[in-house]
This record gives structure tokens, C-alpha cells and sequence, in this order.
């Protein structure tokens, strides 16, 4: 059969798009309709779900642990990948959700390594500048994964955040003492007739980085290699941190975070 080329505008009211589609040479009624339909049906399916595209900017307070805090004396480095963290979630059939995590890893860490430690020092993120005299301990935190699933694709009206951190801890010098993996989650409902998507997803991640703040107080003794650093610091007994935080179920809908605090205040 011979065919060529014809072109038509579709208008979906956003915007106008030139689409090219190939019709039968010896027909001109059926099969070219039907073409132009199916086109201009697959953009305006596209473009609705670009404009419904979700971005957020994860913001919340972190309160301080409720701890004795380590004879320590601790170099933290933030690297780019942790303080400038971007995690698009794309889906055929759903609208992307761009999730900006990096300021709110920054300040979880800075305020949950304040409460824990005696003394943290900020460092420079190069390898060979050097470290201060009175560091026992550095601690280099990325966040490795992030992973969500909306109500689309977990057919409950509720966002749930993963998060994968690795801890890297090291000697003064630069030796290894071990990668410490931290997986912590959070759930937060899509809201009434599913609006507020942008606030359901801020308050999972909020709970997520709040498990994770309390998985790392109440592990930390156990961590690679931290029992060899403990008694190279003052020769005390690790203190007693208060129990682990569970993570909440979803609070009402005028808490930002969506969590209750049983050990950070």
C-alpha cells in the first residue's frame, strides 16, 4: 500500500503541536482520524501529567536527642552528593515527584551530632587537608538511595519514604574503621480526596530522616569499629542513650512532620 506523510495541529489549550502521521495513499477519511486522535490523546496525556509534576523542597526543625553525649570529639564531612541530594521519581501514568533533600539532610546530621558528641567539627571536604589535633573520630554521611511510592503504585491513600544512608567512619588519620548502612522509613496520608500531595510527601520524608536520626543514636556504640574509638577518647563508660525512636503512624493533618517524638525533644 502507498503511503506519505501529512501533518496536523493539535491544540489542548497549554499549548499547540505540530504532529506528523503516516495515512493510507488511496484512503483519507477513517484511518487518518483515527491517527490524529490517538496523537493528539498521547500528548495531551503527557502534558497534563508534566504540568501536574510535583517538586519538593523537604523542610523541617529537628529537635536535639535526649542523650548523655559521647566523650567524643567528632570531624564531620558533608559531601555534594549529601548537601545537594535530587531524587526525581518518574512514572508512566503518575506525575513526577522531584524531591530536594540536601539542606534538610544538612541540618538533620548537624543537630543530631550536636546532641551526641561532646565536640563536632565541620570539615573540608578534600582528603589531605588536614585534621585538627583533637578529633577522635570522622564521620562522612551520604545519602546512597531514596525510594517512594505514592498511592498510585501502592494502592493505599498514603506516600512512603525509604532512605539508605551510609555512614563512613574513620580514624584521625584516615583509616578505615567500617561503612555504617542506615535504612529508615516514613508514611504520611495524601490528604483529603487526595490534595496536598507536595505536604504528604514532605511529612514521609520528615519521619524518614527522624528514624534515621534515632537509629543512629541508639546504634552508634554498636557501629563499625566505635568500641576501638570510645576508650581513646576519655577511658568513660559509653553513656545511656534513651530508647530508640519509633517511627509514628501519620499524625493529623496540622503536624508538618507527621510524627511523635519519644527521645528527641
Amino acid at each position: 500500500m502507498l503511503t506519505h506523510w501529512a501533518s496536523k495541529k493539535c491544540v489542548t489549550g497549554l499549548t499547540e503541536i505540530t504532529l506528523n502521521y503516516q495515512r493510507a495513499a488511496n484512503t483519507d477519511r477513517w484511518p487518518r482520524g483515527l491517527h490524529v486522535l490517538r496523537a493528539c490523546t498521547t500528548v495531551i496525556t503527557a502534558i497534563l501529567l508534566a504540568s501536574c509534576a510535583k517538586s519538593v523542597q523537604v523542610t523541617s526543625d529537628f529537635p536535639t536527642p535526649l542523650m548523655e553525649p559521647y566523650p567524643l570529639v567528632v570531624g564531620v564531612r558533608y559531601p555534594a552528593s549529601l548537601t545537594e541530594f535530587i531524587h526525581t521519581e518518574e512514572s508512566s501514568n503518575e506525575p513526577a515527584i522531584t524531591i530536594d533533600l540536601g539542606t534538610a539532610n544538612v541540618s538533620m546530621f548537624r543537630t543530631l551530632f550536636s546532641g551526641m558528641f561532646a565536640e563536632t567539627i565541620e570539615l573540608d571536604n578534600e582528603q589531605n587537608t588536614p585534621v585538627p589535633a583533637s578529633v577522635n573520630l570522622i564521620i562522612e554521611p551520604t545519602l546512597t538511595d531514596l525510594e517512594i511510592a505514592s498511592p498510585g503504585k501502592s494502592g493505599t491513600d498514603q506516600y512512603t519514604v525509604w532512605l539508605n544512608y551510609n555512614l563512613r567512619l574513620s580514624q584521625p588519620d584516615g583509616s578505615l574503621l567500617g561503612d555504617w548502612k542506615i535504612t529508615a522509613y516514613g508514611q504520611r496520608d495524601q490528604g483529603s480526596m487526595g490534595m496536598g500531595g507536595e505536604d504528604a510527601v514532605n511529612g514521609a520524608t520528615v519521619v524518614a530522616l527522624r528514624d534515621a536520626a534515632a537509629s543512629i543514636v541508639s546504634e552508634f556504640s554498636a557501629a563499625p569499629g566505635i568500641a576501638s574509638v570510645l576508650p581513646a577518647a576519655s577511658g568513660a563508660a559509653p553513656p545511656t542513650a534513651a530508647p530508640p525512636l519509633p517511627v509514628a503512624e501519620p499524625a493529623a493533618d496540622s503536624d508538618d512532620t507527621g510524627n511523635a517524638d519519644s527521645n528527641i525533644e
